[in-house]
């Protein structure tokens, strides 16, 4: 399936979440083995933030 994440002009609910609780969720996506696709829009969002997990693993 190949498709690209398009940002809304309205933010997003993960917009809308402080950094610990983005981190947090993040952290927890990673754990479950979320979607490849969930985990890439979470990063998006941190990446915007300039914020990195200390579990993130750089491609």
């Amino acid at each position: 399936m190949d498709y690209y994440f398009h940002p809304s002009p309205r933010p997003s609910s993960l917009e809308l979440l402080s950094d610990e609780q983005l981190l947090n969720i993040y952290d927890l996506a990673v754990e479950a083995k979320a979607s490849a696709d969930f985990i890439e829009i979470i990063q998006t969002v941190l990446t915007e933030r300039n914020i990195s997990s200390p579990n993130r693993s750089e491609d």
